[in-house]
């Protein structure tokens, strides 16, 4: 394929042979050698000037030379290039992979500190749901298991009894014995009445000397078998630290969910049979 150059020199010399053809045979029919201009055809085009040839041919060279140390020029400098771009290419891969080995780090790290935020959030709220005289669950934990229970209740109505427990004479303990006794007292309350559960029960330190109990699976009846041998336990561990000795008897209220019944429902039907237990001389446990 002809290249631009080519076609510029291959015309000059074509426009250049026609002028010098054209001068010459002007001159020749001015001097009356030739008469019919159609003879033009038969001119030696060789009749060119040497000198126009020459400027034309130095010109070509000179273009082709140019044309030649560009390319060679472009050559060197692409050759000087790629190296250059390889650098710069391998250079850029080890910052990538430099940055990904930090960012997977970084990762890690965060990984461990979510690890331990949610370990500290988990302990945290553990500690927010227990009572922290007597290591069981407080009044929070409670409302939030009462919640749940009664939500299971309506959805599978499965029996589901609650019990409220009440220290008899608590005020003429603390009154009479001090309130690191009666600390002590409520402790070992809790401790009693929990060893007597099973996993699925609940107790919790509702306030001051009152704890609430739930028992899903249990009817009103085997409810209140079990309130009856916790009662009697406790009755019969009396408290004793260095020469102190205290009886301690408790009081229960108990009553089952029925068709209907709400939370208050219950928690009020279950209130009022422990008063019914407290009028009956306490130590014994009432249904309502």
């Amino acid at each position: 394929m002809e290249t631009k150059w080519a076609r510029f020199i291959k015309a000059s010399v074509q426009v250049f042979a026609l002028i010098s053809v054209w001068h010459g045979a002007s001159a020749m029919v001015a001097n009356g050698v030739m008469t019919e201009p159609l003879l033009l055809r038969f001119i030696d085009p060789l009749a060119i000037p040497a000198t126009l040839l020459a400027v034309i041919g130095s010109v070509a060279a000179t273009q082709l030379r140019l044309r030649g140390r560009r390319k060679v020029r472009k050559v060197v400098h692409e050759e000087h290039i790629e190296p250059v771009q390889s650098i710069e290419k391998s250079l850029y891969i080890q910052q990538n992979e430099l940055l990904i080995t930090e960012l997977k780090k970084q990762v890690i790290e965060l990984s461990k500190d979510k690890e331990h935020l949610i370990y500290l959030l988990q302990e945290r709220s553990a500690r927010l749901r227990e009572d922290p005289l007597t290591g069981i669950p407080n009044r929070l934990a409670y409302e939030e298991q009462f919640q749940q229970e009664f939500q299971r209740w309506k959805r599978f109505g499965n029996p589901l009894t609650f019990l409220i427990w009440d220290i008899d004479h608590f005020k003429k303990i603390n009154d009479y014995h001090g309130h690191a006794i009666g600390d002590e007292i409520l402790r070992m309350v809790a401790q009693q009445i929990s060893s007597r559960l099973r996993s699925t029960d609940f107790l919790a330190r509702y306030g001051g000397e009152e704890f609430i109990m739930l028992l899903p699976g249990a009817d009103v009846n085997a409810a209140h078998l079990l309130a009856d041998q916790i009662r009697l336990h406790i009755a019969e561990c009396e408290f004793r630290q260095g020469n102190t000795r205290v009886s301690v008897t408790i009081s229960c209220g108990l009553s089952s969910f029925e068709p209907g019944d709400g939370l208050q429902s219950v928690f009020k039907r279950a209130d009022q049979a422990l008063y019914q237990a407290k009028s009956a001389g306490r130590n014994c446990c009432w249904i309502s």
